[in-house]
């Protein structure tokens, strides 16, 4: 089972043009400058339609390779994937900035995301040399990872803030004391009633938190090994039983945290601020098109 990134399931309207991907690419550019040299050139001896020939060409050019390049399969493929690292890369800064605010530039966990970070690059490049068992299904997964750990972490510190900010012990005695008035008959028993179910409401999410985040330093902890397991399976050689075993064991560890970010990810984007809420959600809806 895959699923997309939230990061990555942009709107409609942020989706690519494909025909302004066509005209603005690197390639047709130098074209249209190089035939704009031409035209300059060839108006000095033969005047306005040596200037206008080239210009011509280059429209009828552009008019069909228009109906051609941006339909095909291969040309959306590679400005999908531009726009995808893009935007993972956007996601990236903000979380970063994000947990930046929270803790120290000297905290571990930044040695542990440079690392995987390192690792994931080194599995896309001998991907990209087809020495890798991975498919390309399998190698973008694993290049979202590293947003995996940085939504994790973040919703780590996150809960963390969450956590200190609710005092268990003095809820439960508001509870108390409105449960005394409640029986003692006081006049505003509705609204009474009304704060110590908001209480006891607030209580149990509070307890309930504890269990969410032990799931998800679980997953920080799980997901750099999984992504080093991986790594280790392909450079010792994914095709003897033992490697291809880890290579599988290491994937599925990583769909799980996948499975993880899907079941907790609307409760913790309500827990971060909202400009890290929606990095998370452009940390898991705009890379997996």
């Amino acid at each position: 089972m895959t699923m997309d990134p939230a990061w990555n399931r942009g709107s409609e309207q942020e989706q690519p043009s494909y025909l302004w991907a066509m005209l603005t690419a690197p390639l047709n550019i130098n074209l249209f400058l190089a035939t704009l040299a031409s035209s300059t050139f060839l108006s000095i001896p033969y005047g306005a339609p040596g200037a206008i020939l080239p210009m011509l060409a280059f429209a009828a050019g552009e008019a069909i390779a228009s109906m051609f390049i941006p339909a095909s399969s291969t040309f959306r493929a590679k400005v999908d994937r531009k726009l995808k690292l893009k935007r993972r890369e956007a996601a990236a800064m903000h979380l970063r900035g994000e947990i930046a605010r929270r803790c120290t530039e000297h905290d571990p966990r930044w040695e542990t995301y440079r690392n995987l970070q390192e690792r994931v690059r080194s599995l896309r490049e001998m991907g990209s040399h087809r020495r890798s068992a991975l498919g390309e299904r399998e190698l973008e997964r694993i290049e979202d990872t590293a947003i995996d750990y940085l939504g994790l972490w973040l919703a780590e510190l996150s809960m963390d803030e969450r956590q200190d900010s609710v005092n268990e012990r003095d809820i439960e005695r508001r509870i108390a004391e409105a449960n005394k008035r409640i029986e003692q008959g006081a006049e505003d028993t509705r609204s009474l009633r009304k704060a110590k179910g908001d209480l006891e409401e607030l209580l149990l999410r509070h307890r309930r938190l504890a269990s969410r985040k032990a799931a998800v330093e679980a997953a920080l902890l799980s997901l750099p090994d999984a992504v080093e397991e991986i790594y280790q399976a392909i450079i010792t050689g994914a095709s003897a039983a033992e490697g291809g075993a880890r290579l599988t064991e290491a994937i599925e560890r990583l769909r799980l945290e996948e499975e993880l970010e899907s079941s907790y990810g609307a409760e913790i984007q309500n827990l971060v601020q909202p400009s890290a809420a929606r990095a998370m959600g452009a940390a898991r809806q705009g890379v997996k098109s």
